[in-house]
């Protein structure tokens, strides 16, 4: 989130800042002015390094790029001189050092022979987050900080309940597949890892009736048909934003985004300057170390099965000169024909419909736990009060002088 790359302090809107940064419960503080990409990678190694290949291992990588940082990053930048936004530059260099972290990663477990019986997933938490713009001027300032990703020509990113900024790229790699190289179709939500890699593992399937969340394992092993209609993308009574998706329909009604924007911010023109570095990028691909271990173990990528997934816009309305803003009232789309989110249909669609998709949303809201951003915070749990580190403060008590101190 909002903790810096290389001081792995978490500083909150209010000014409370704090060091943030944690082996399970041991707090880190050796890792001073160490870019955190390369820290989470060099542990990762150590332990694939260090694990007894007889038992199984599960590695979670959740790295905090690209999320935008707070200070200049200094990694890899030199390699964007083309590109002549200073975000959209410094976003090129953090996923470029993620690149080669992961292929650093990947070296490590085909050093180690545990690719032959892994389930490798890529996955992202939410869409890019572009600046918001209106016709003349480019905000850099309104909200919070943007890093100038483009979800295009998907509508919306982070913050926002458009597809730009909740439809993500996915990857599952593992020789364990049944079927590989294309592009599934298959509506997967977040919650679906979980009982998708247990049943991967050793056939284990959770009791339907106790969660949300659905095994995609035949369905991305075989290709077969989905498992899933529906994903209940959040009800959000404060912000008035909630959204569903049911099959092919979305119901959606979004808050506005920060900002002077209008109803649309992805379309903004990409200022990448003259030259062309796309005989770099190719050779830069066959190049890295990912691409050099799959060749080791007779994979070739096709990196062509792409080509043919390309999302493509229908023509906007000509009575509209911007989409729907979907702030006012409830939007609905279908998202298979009309991925870009352009052409509302609730006027054209049954009420009974409508209603019934609301129920659903308002049935799932009954069920969910209250936001904790209606709770003020806690003055206990300021990081002042423990020598400039985060804790989990209700674990500590208060003694007779007023200080804080462990059971």
């Amino acid at each position: 989130m909002a903790i810096g790359y290389y001081d792995h302090q978490n500083c909150q809107s209010w000014g409370t800042c704090g060091l943030d940064f944690r082996h399970n419960m041991d707090v880190i503080t050796n890792a001073s002015d160490i870019y955190s990409t390369r820290y989470f990678t060099d542990r990762c190694v150590h332990i694939i390094d260090q694990h007894n290949t007889s038992q199984p291992l599960f590695l979670y990588v959740p790295y905090q790029a690209v999320q935008v940082p707070f200070v200049p990053i200094r990694e890899r930048m030199d390699l964007f001189p083309y590109i002549r936004s200073p975000e959209r530059r410094v976003l090129a260099a953090m996923a470029y050092s993620m690149d080669e972290s992961i292929g650093t990663i990947m070296e490590a477990l085909h050093s180690k022979h545990m690719l032959d019986n892994s389930i490798v997933i890529f996955i992202s938490d939410n869409g890019g987050h572009p600046f918001e713009h209106n016709k003349w001027t480019r905000s850099a300032t309104s909200g919070p900080r943007a890093n100038d990703g483009q979800n295009r020509p998907l509508r919306g990113g982070k913050f926002l309940l458009y597809e730009g900024g909740i439809r993500v790229p996915a990857l599952v790699w593992s020789p364990l597949l049944n079927k590989s190289g294309y592009v599934s179709q298959a509506l997967v939500h977040i919650t679906d890892l979980l009982p998708t890699v247990l049943e991967a593992i050793d056939g284990t399937r959770l009791n339907d009736d106790d969660h949300q969340s659905v095994s995609q394992w035949k369905v991305l092993s075989n290709n077969e048909r989905p498992v899933r209609w529906e994903i209940q993308h959040n009800v959000d009574t404060i912000e008035n934003s909630s959204a569903i998706r049911w099959h092919d329909w979305k119901l959606i009604q979004t808050r506005k985004p920060f900002g002077q924007s209008p109803a649309d911010y992805n379309h903004f023109p990409i200022d990448i300057g003259p030259h062309s570095r796309q005989t770099l990028q190719h050779n830069d691909r066959l190049n890295s170390k990912t691409y050099r271990i799959l060749r080791q173990m007779n994979r070739r990528p096709d990196y062509t099965v792409l080509s043919s997934e390309v999302v493509e816009c229908r023509p906007v309305p000509t009575d509209s000169h911007h989409p729907p803003d979907c702030m006012s009232d409830y939007c609905l789309f279908n998202v298979r024909h009309d991925p870009c989110e352009q052409h509302n249909l609730i006027g054209q669609t049954d009420r009974r419909f409508v209603r019934f998709l609301r129920q659903k949303m308002v049935t799932f809201d009954t069920s969910s736990v209250p936001p904790l951003s209606l709770v003020p915070n806690d003055p206990k749990s300021n990081p002042k009060l423990y020598n400039n580190t985060y804790v989990n403060w209700l674990d500590y008590y208060q003694n007779e002088h007023g200080q804080f101190i462990t059971d």
